[in-house]
């Protein structure tokens, strides 16, 4: 007979927290998530892949596709919505947690809209913030067992968006119908053991299935919600063989983790795009933006990129679809230096073969930097040095970008419209622009 006591004293804690009340502040933050979640499906939806897709031979069913005036099943709505969340770039994260409301948020809708009760907006809110919390620390330990296996297999296993933990829609979906105890016990256990990952993440190449990968973390949470409602029993060993040795390479900090469920909000530290691209693209592009006086691109000879390891992958500059020109930051900033500005329109084909901007991204380097890999993923900082053509150095440098918790203002508008902003105050952020000649 498997346990339904806990076996392990951060399991206690998650369930502790799970039963407690949110306060106001977290509720806000929770708030906005969902806005942000939604919105950006609403926009996805129009994405031809995703198009396409929803336009299929599902069935019927209680759950809205957003965008759209079809209804599906709750998995096959969760697959669409979280597909369609990703699709632009422009939905929320975390810095140590990664995409986590994409499926989320999209996950537990579709549960919402399948149970037979009316879910209120304020426990559909509470229920994606509990759920929020809980799954950003296992992202966040998760990350560190992807290192390990980067370590052992011949290619790079990347999350490719909300993938790592199905947690995340299964709880918040449960939560917001008021399941039982013993169910959210089983949901949580075989939720924590499953992970739906591409084993290579195509961001580069673009494949329209790259961004499914989300909508497959989704549907799956889903489904193992419904398993969970229906009987099927979590397994109590799994979180002791998984997590007892994600809480070593942490020394101790996983655990530590859950015991600050309910004193820090991971929701209240979120980030927002504020340019329609990979956030990896941001710290350079921003760093970019600092420059007091910005030389025309013509002007431009080299761009050196000094960043966190992660981002350094991000090099190839002749991106030429949709999704690989928002993983590319020579094209980023180049398109950045010839146009004032970066645009959801910049990532179309013909923008992509620019020849100015191809021309510019050839000779923008990536290099990896200590001090700001040190900083990640509490920072995600970049330098970026321009050499002219008449060998005077620009230099601008952000500790993280625009849109995150610690400077959520909107980014200094330069041409064009800016497709996501947050109008929160902010402190000074910490920024640095030199020249030299």
């Amino acid at each position: 007979m498997i346990p339904q006591t806990p076996v392990r004293d951060w399991e206690a804690q998650v369930y502790d927290f799970l039963d407690a009340p949110v306060p106001d502040e977290a509720r806000a933050a929770g708030e906005r998530i969902v806005a942000d979640v939604l919105a950006a499906a609403v926009a996805g939806s129009e994405a031809p892949d995703v198009r396409e897709t929803s336009d299929g031979g599902f069935g019927g069913g209680p759950a809205l596709v957003l965008g759209t005036n079809r209804r599906r099943n709750a998995s096959q709505a969760a697959l669409l919505n979280a597909a369609a969340a990703i699709a632009q770039e422009i939905e929320e994260g975390h810095n140590e947690g990664g995409h986590v409301g994409a499926a989320l948020v999209t996950g537990a809708l579709a549960l919402a809209e399948t149970h037979d009760s009316t879910v209120s907006g304020a426990d559909f809110v509470d229920a994606c913030v509990k759920a929020y919390e809980v799954s950003a620390r296992l992202e966040r330990a998760i990350f560190a067992m992807k290192a390990r296996l980067n370590e052992s297999v011949p290619w790079l296993i990347r999350d490719p968006h909300a993938t790592w933990t199905v947690v995340g829609p299964a709880l918040a979906g449960l939560l917001a119908v008021d399941a039982a105890d013993d169910v959210l016990v089983d949901a949580f256990r075989a939720a924590a053991n499953t992970a739906v990952v591409s084993m290579f993440d195509p961001y580069a190449e673009g494949a329209p299935a790259r961004n499914f990968t989300a909508g497959h973390s989704a549907a799956t949470g889903v489904n193992v919600a419904l398993a969970a409602a229906a009987g099927v029993t979590g397994s109590a060993e799994a979180l002791e063989r998984v997590y007892d040795p994600l809480d070593e390479m942490l020394d101790g900090g996983f655990a530590e983790s859950m015991v600050s469920l309910g004193e820090r909000w991971y929701v209240t530290e979120v980030y927002v795009k504020t340019t329609p691209s990979c956030r990896y693209t941001h710290p350079p592009l921003d760093a970019l933006r600092e420059l007091d006086a910005r030389p025309d691109a013509d002007r431009v000879e080299r761009v050196d990129v000094y960043t966190y390891g992660n981002a350094v992958d991000m090099a190839r500059a002749d991106p030429d679809t949709f999704t690989g020109g928002k993983f590319s930051i020579p094209y980023v900033l180049a398109r950045e230096l010839v146009s004032r500005d970066v645009t959801l329109d910049d990532f179309t084909p013909e923008r992509l073969a620019d020849p100015a901007v191809r021309d510019l991204a050839g000779r923008v380097s990536l290099h990896a930097d200590a001090d700001f890999e040190a900083a990640f993923p509490e920072s995600w900082g970049a330098r970026v040095e321009l050499t002219l053509t008449d060998g005077a150095t620009r230099t601008g440098e952000r500790a993280y970008p625009y849109g995150d918790y610690r400077d959520p203002s909107p980014r200094p508008s330069s041409a064009r419209s800016s497709p996501a902003s947050s109008t929160t105050g902010s402190p000074t952020p910490t920024t640095t622009s030199s020249t030299q000649s």
